[in-house]
């Protein structure tokens, strides 16, 4: 019951243009509405990082892919719903022309990926889908508890809500199109 009111709240927050800190599948996240410029870019502003890079999407339904990639083969929705092995994977799929240029960083191509995570899933479900990255300045390690989280941006987040850790490490980036792997969990 907690859980679920802390989602409800942190959800509500997004949709008003919010930052949170949270927890995902991988690591600890800084997360906002991708459709959302303004919040997008407090996020990369906290982050120190160019919009150029593109940020992660975490859903929890596959039917939100297509909002952000082209069109997808059964098959390919097979492939991006299932585990390719015990760790998370982020997909690079073709975007969508409405994939907002803040989220794919001007680029062809999206980064999305099915979380499991009881947090980030939870969040999903009541967003559609929420941006993904991790939570830390650019080139710096990543935040590891709340408490680094409150010391590093405190008074810049409007919610923090973290649970069970997940991986502790980043996902494995594949693109979809040539089956290549760009980042190796590690």
């Amino acid at each position: 019951m907690v859980l679920a009111n802390q989602l409800s709240q942190a959800a509500a927050i997004i949709q008003q243009g919010g930052v949170i800190a949270y927890s995902t599948d991988t690591i600890l996240g800084l997360g906002c509405d991708p459709q959302n410029r303004t919040a997008v870019e407090r996020v990369l502003w906290l982050k120190q990082r160019g919009v150029e890079k593109g940020l992660i999407l975490l859903m929890e339904d596959p039917a939100v892919v297509e909002q952000y990639s082209q069109p997808l083969s059964n098959q390919q929705y097979a492939e991006i719903s299932s585990p390719v092995s015990q760790l998370p994977v982020t997909w690079l799929l073709p975007a969508q022309h409405a994939a907002p240029d803040w989220i794919t960083g001007g680029q062809d191509r999206v980064a999305l990926r099915i979380t499991s995570h009881p947090i980030a899933r939870g969040l999903c479900a009541r967003l559609g889908a929420i941006v993904s990255t991790s939570a830390n300045f650019s080139n710096y390690p990543v935040a590891t508890d709340a408490r680094q989280i409150r010391t590093w941006f405190g008074p810049h987040l409007d919610y923090v809500i973290i649970g069970a850790s997940g991986t502790g490490a980043p996902s494995e980036i594949r693109d979809l199109r040539s089956g290549r792997i760009l980042r190796k969990n590690v």
